[in-house]
């Protein structure tokens, strides 16, 4: 018990805003996750073909030795209980609610250095004097779905684990329908060929465009050849609505030279930011309004390609159905609540393409194409002018607990191409490899490619110390 304390205590918990019948008036979130089954929405599950299935936490490293220090827990105190779940819920005074997934009985156990905090239970009515329970370091049992509960006053570290059932006989298991390898087969369309440079662009049709509210933010600097041949024709030739394209550029200058090239019905608005990548990402964020879902394509983008259960790349066929996926599973889904970023796997080899399609550890969001929920939060802005998608992913990991990254997509681009960041940038990636080092020296090292440029490498379990 004292292990899994320790361990819970010094985790950073990722933000909960699904659960708002526990939440204080005037709180937006909490601190807490599920691991073991969790319920799918009603739509995903009429999609997907099942109902419950384990969360991607519970397979994740950092969180692995925590399930099982849980689950010989229960082995020891309630060897007879059935349970599919487990809720982690860390110094936050639960408000009063009944628990509505539940499946009869829960167990509860109080973990940390806490005093007070105990569970109040209304067996007699809500409005009615409540009975208080100590839970510290002991099981209690209840039927939470049958009573209201909430949790006193308390001082300290205090973290409950609730075990319980969400398994009804109707429900069908995501293990009992498919592999998960094939989970997001749903927005991969047939293989073809990459468009040609050259091919004539063909409008998309209205009735297959999403009607979901994100942006396209395309940031870019003395690269309109670029912009009008590859990432501009990926887009519009999957799906995704040109009301939807905002393009990014650095001066009046370049604001003439983009609107001269680029048809104007390819676009929605082209906006005159700042000088930099750094500083373009911030006038980006800035710009649209807080909540607003944004992904950001680099200029030079020829395809959105997805691992095949066969070890093969195809293209995908339809970027804004992904697009609207990837958002939803940050908005709908509860396993990824309060994660706010998203991106693929950074670089297009089938081989090196992990099986475990979704991570939320602490992984590197390549700039070329990624998502956000969008804050206009200083904390998240980085300050190094390179490598400022690695100091960006560890500020989001910070903030939220979790970034999102899908593992079996990628994309095809050429990295360092002459103009946009540029080629022959030794002495920059050094900055930026020493400060981002000596910044975050709990997130990352220092490592060297063979021919000596400087890289760094993410720890992707990173312990902070919350006391």
């Amino acid at each position: 018990m004292f292990e899994l304390t320790n361990l819970l205590i010094n985790l950073k918990f990722p933000k909960n805003t699904s659960r708002k019948n526990v939440l204080q008036e005037g709180d937006k979130n909490y601190t807490g996750f599920v691991l073991g089954y969790i319920r799918l929405m009603y739509g995903w599950g009429q999609k997907w073909g099942w109902s419950v299935q384990i969360s991607n936490k519970t397979y994740e490293q950092k969180y692995n030795e925590i399930y099982q220090l849980s689950k010989d827990l229960a082995s020891e105190h309630i060897p007879d209980f059935n349970y599919s779940t487990i809720q982690y819920n860390k110094n936050y005074k639960i408000a009063k609610h009944k628990d509505k997934r539940n499946a009869g009985i829960s167990y509860i156990i109080g973990l940390g250095d806490y005093e007070g905090g105990e569970l109040l239970i209304y067996f007699d009515g809500r409005d009615k004097d409540p009975t208080a329970v100590d839970i510290k370091n002991k099981f209690y049992t209840f039927d939470g779905t049958k009573y209201y509960h909430e949790v006193a006053d308390f001082t300290g570290n205090r973290i409950s684990l609730v075990y319980y059932n969400i398994i009804h006989d109707k429900d069908i298991k995501k293990e009992d329908v498919v592999n998960a390898s094939t989970v997001i087969d749903f927005i991969v369309d047939e293989p073809e060929e990459i468009i040609a440079d050259n091919q004539i662009l063909q409008p998309p049709d209205p009735k297959q465009l999403c009607i979901e509210n994100y942006v396209i933010a395309i940031p870019t600097y003395r690269r309109y050849n670029e912009l009008y041949k590859k990432t501009l024709p990926t887009l519009l030739n999957a799906s995704v609505s040109p009301e939807k394209i905002y393009i990014f550029v650095a001066n009046q200058e370049e604001y003439m030279l983009y609107k001269s090239k680029i048809p104007v019905d390819w676009y929605k608005e082209i906006i005159i930011g700042e000088l930099g990548i750094r500083n373009q990402r911030k006038f980006i964020s800035k710009y649209f309004e807080e909540g607003k879902c944004i992904c950001s394509f680099d200029d030079d983008v020829e395809a959105i390609l997805c691992k095949s259960s066969a070890d093969k790349l195809h293209k995908v066929n339809n970027i804004d159905r992904l697009i609207v996926n990837n958002f939803n599973l940050l908005n709908k889904t509860v396993e990824f609540e309060g994660i706010h970023l998203w991106g693929f796997y950074p670089v297009a080899n089938a081989l090196w393409m992990k099986d475990s399609y979704l991570t939320t550890d602490l992984r590197t969001i390549i700039g070329v194409v990624h998502g956000y929920i969008n804050r206009h939060d200083e904390d998240l802005y980085p300050n190094c002018y390179m490598k400022e998608d690695i100091e960006q992913s560890i500020l989001f990991y910070k903030k939220d607990g979790g970034i999102l990254r899908f593992n079996n997509l990628s994309y095809k681009t050429k990295f360092l191409a002459p103009g946009g960041c540029g080629q022959d940038r030794f002495e920059e990636y050094k900055i930026a490899q020493e400060y981002l080092v000596k910044t975050y020296p709990e997130y990352c090292k220092a490592k060297f490619k063979k021919n000596g440029m400087p890289e760094v490498h993410l720890f992707k379990n990173p312990k902070i110390n919350l006391l």
